[in-house]
């Protein structure tokens, strides 16, 4: 079985040599097949130099040089679309966590989950174990999935979920969520956590905390219209609202039209007037909203070939 394994790089020209060679020297000790794609995202140090010797040395590394930095979920992007292995396993290339656990990843993804997480023990303390605490529950009461670490840069995935799953802006905060639209098997265990000796992480920010509830808007959306699209059709949504809407509007204008031709009475000064030809209008436009987001939607699962399911397994 072919192995793919991805290392988004920035700027990490003293860690990469070494990851490179320990990922080599796992590959001789256990007897794996290997694929290695080393991605550099528009690093301004000699990395991809270092990635290019090695990719010259040894046939199985797969050297990605990005023209710019496109960020993390674009070079895990870039990685998943050129490897081609049976598993895939995303490596950081600063060595934080053994890459001797990709040996556990492999054999729990050969027990039969689709999905394998790793959970980085005291990687946080203080206010950042606080802050990263809440925003895991918060995530985890979005999408349902209750992982200790979305951020660990050890994961390993069956090839069938990456050829359905595609990453943007920042998804790779939120890949365990995303997963749960294929009803992907998942677990996660814990792995040691070892400062790096060279280097600072690039992949972080002061700000990713806001950036993480911005996201958490976005997930909300994104999950329940994956999940179930056709239950929350625009032509339904809309198209309820807008009944409702436009049927009070109109109870409301036979209201006033009863009041006019039979007690005689004006109503050309009552606010009720404006306000149910109000609610007839927005009901209408409510509806035809619901049509054209109809259109909208089939447009979208049509040219993107996009599937609303996923089969795990196929026999003939």
């Amino acid at each position: 079985m072919l192995i793919s394994v991805v290392i988004p790089c920035y700027n990490e020209e003293k860690n990469i040599d070494r990851t490179l060679d320990g990922l080599l020297e796992i590959s001789k000790q256990e007897g794996y097949n290997f694929e290695i794609v080393a991605v550099n995202d528009g690093s301004t140090d000699n990395t991809w130099e270092v990635i290019k010797r090695y990719s010259r040395k040894y046939k199985n590394i797969v050297g990605i040089n990005q023209m710019m930095n496109f960020g993390q979920s674009a070079s895990y992007q870039a990685g998943f679309d050129t490897s081609s292995g049976d598993y895939v396993i995303i490596v950081s290339a600063d060595l934080e966590t053994p890459l001797e656990n990709i040996t556990k990843i492999i054999r729990l993804l050969d027990e039969g989950y689709d999905f394998v997480n790793t959970n980085r023990l005291n990687r946080w303390n203080g206010d950042k174990a606080a802050k990263s605490g809440f925003a895991n529950k918060l995530i985890a009461s979005v999408s349902g999935v209750k992982m200790k670490d979305r951020g660990s840069g050890l994961k390993g995935f069956r090839r069938v979920l990456l050829n359905n799953l595609k990453l943007y802006g920042e998804m790779h905060r939120f890949i365990p969520d995303y997963l749960t639209v294929y009803g992907a098997k998942m677990t996660e265990f814990d792995v040691d956590f070892k400062e790096r000796d060279f280097g600072q992480s690039y992949y972080k920010g002061q700000k990713r905390t806001i950036k993480v509830l911005l996201d958490i808007g976005t997930l909300t959306f994104l999950l329940y219209f994956a999940r179930k699209p056709f239950t929350t059709m625009p032509g339904r949504l809309f198209g309820f609202t807008g009944m409702i809407v436009t049927g009070i509007g109109l109870v409301l204008s036979l209201y006033l039209a009863f009041i006019r031709l039979f007690l005689n009475q004006s109503i050309g000064n009552r606010p009720l007037l404006v306000v149910s030809i109000l609610m007839v209008v927005i009901g209408l436009q409510s509806m035809i909203t619901g049509m054209l987001g109809e259109l909208n939607m089939r447009t979208y699962f049509e040219s993107t070939g996009r599937k609303t399911y996923l089969i795990r397994e196929r026999v003939n």
